[in-house]
């Protein structure tokens, strides 16, 4: 029997928390006192999902508006220091490939995300501009319900671009982060 009759195809909603680990690096030989620090603050996203199932493998490719937050502390030395919010929302479409045990999972997902709009000043990104960079996480379904725990990172470490089948992937610095996730089978 071929492996399209078995698949199961289901749909659903999902959103999610987003805690980001932002790095910072300045070089203290040009200005020793300037110090820029980062802290992550409350990101989401919503959106939905498609998935086909066959055994024990499973493939999901989702949709999600996501928002970014940070909040930038500059110091210079002078007596108050700047304090930046930095805020991004983008369209991120990760496409999970996992294996299911039971009501366990795991997965990779190579996500591509497209910059809608920047708020902060810092260009940090380029509204329009699509990069590609990678999560991997575990979950567990119980029913119509997925939870999943994810680490988002860049590619970059592979280069600025990555060739599959000749086309080349643009790659990006993204935001590292850690994402809670709950996805309803609608």
């Amino acid at each position: 029997m071929a492996l399209g009759a078995q698949a199961q195809i289901t749909r659903g909603l999902t959103a999610g928390y987003h805690l980001a680990d932002v790095r910072i690096s300045f070089n203290p030989l040009i200005d020793p006192t300037f110090t820029p620090v980062a802290t992550g603050r409350a990101g989401y996203h919503a959106g939905g999902f498609y998935r086909a199932s066959a055994g024990l493998v499973y493939v999901q490719p989702q949709i999600w508006l996501t928002g970014l937050n940070q909040r930038f502390v500059i110091e210079d030395g002078s007596f108050s220091p700047e304090v930046i919010d930095w805020s991004l929302i983008r369209v991120d479409v990760p496409v999970e490939v996992g294996v299911k045990l039971g009501p366990l999972l795991a997965f990779v997902a190579p996500v591509y995300s497209l910059a809608l709009a920047e708020t902060g000043g810092l260009n940090l990104a380029t509204p329009g501009a699509g990069s590609w960079g990678g999560q991997v996480g575990v979950g567990v379904k119980l029913g119509g319900l997925q939870v999943s725990a994810r680490y988002e990172g860049s590619l970059s470490a592979f280069g600025q671009t990555l060739s599959l089948g000749g086309v080349d992937f643009e790659t990006d610095n993204r935001i590292n982060q850690f994402i809670a996730s709950a996805a309803l089978k609608l």
